[in-house]
């Protein structure tokens, strides 16, 4: 992990423009179009919103997520970073009609009051933050004694990762050249942190205990599967991917994403003291 940096620091190093729109490739292959499925479909699940919670979408991009819990009845607020991004979540809210907040702010700096949430959900933006392990200790903060907190993040050391690397070898061995473009396992630009389901263990543990920790979908990043995936017959390629899908959510180390739900250390005491010593 990086090292602990100021406000000011951070402030200078944060894109508040960026934007979504490189994320989804271009050609949205079966994995790949199941992959994001089933991350939504599990974090909601793992939230499992209530009538009148608060819950805290940290890192909430265009809302899409906050907009569902919403509709379920919580009282949803949205902290997001990027200008851009907030502007895409409040377009997204309107054409929705849902009551949902979006404020502008960084998860190393909750502005929210210590137990203030029933629940914080954080997907796909770990990752994004240039202190994560402030950022977990923010989110046990401001979670209730009682409260969740959802972490869903993509893991770089899965099993689909582990195979794409070894073809390269292999290929590289063979005297083939990869093609052109960013391989799937390296991380992107806009990453800060490698993840992968270790990892994320050992960085929540530090406020949170671990209720529940599960994969979703399985073999993303193995050369000419989406490939293959899209010229089988629908069905097929759904029962496929359903059918790794389950043995993902046993074997979390090698799945394509992880999804932790837990529960915040001594109710919240641990950070409480933390905030009120720093």
């Amino acid at each position: 992990m990086n090292e602990p940096m100021s406000a000011e620091e951070m402030k200078a190093k944060i894109d508040f423009e960026w934007d979504d729109g490189h994320v989804v490739p271009e050609v949205v292959n079966p994995e790949v179009e199941f992959l994001f499925r089933r991350m939504i479909e599990t974090t909601h699940q793992k939230v499992d919103p209530k009538q009148g919670e608060r819950i805290l979408d940290v890192g909430c991009g265009r809302a899409t997520d906050g907009v569902k819990l919403a509709r379920e009845g919580a009282v949803v607020i949205g902290l997001e970073p990027s200008h851009i991004m907030i502007a895409h979540a409040r377009r997204h809210i309107a054409e929705n009609g849902a009551d949902m907040a979006v404020i502008h702010g960084v998860g190393e700096y909750l502005p929210f009051r210590p137990q203030s949430m029933d629940k914080v959900v954080c997907k796909g933006a770990l990752d994004h933050f240039l202190d994560p392990v402030k950022v977990i200790s923010q989110i046990a903060l401001v979670l209730k004694p009682e409260g969740k907190a959802v972490i869903s993040i993509a893991n770089f050391e899965s099993l689909g990762f582990k195979l794409g690397k070894g073809v390269c070898r292999f290929r590289k061995l063979l005297g083939f050249k990869d093609g052109e473009g960013k391989l799937p396992w390296e991380i992107p630009v806009d990453h800060t942190v490698k993840f992968d389901y270790h990892l994320v263990r050992r960085l929540v543990n530090k406020d949170f205990e671990v209720e529940q920790g599960i994969g979703v979908s399985l073999l993303f990043g193995v050369p000419w599967w989406g490939t293959f995936l899209s010229k089988c017959p629908p069905g097929m390629s759904r029962a496929i991917l359903n059918t790794l899908d389950k043995v993902a959510r046993h074997v979390p180390s090698l799945s394509d994403v992880v999804v932790l739900r837990c529960r915040p250390k001594n109710g919240g005491k641990r950070s409480l003291s933390q905030s009120s010593t720093s």
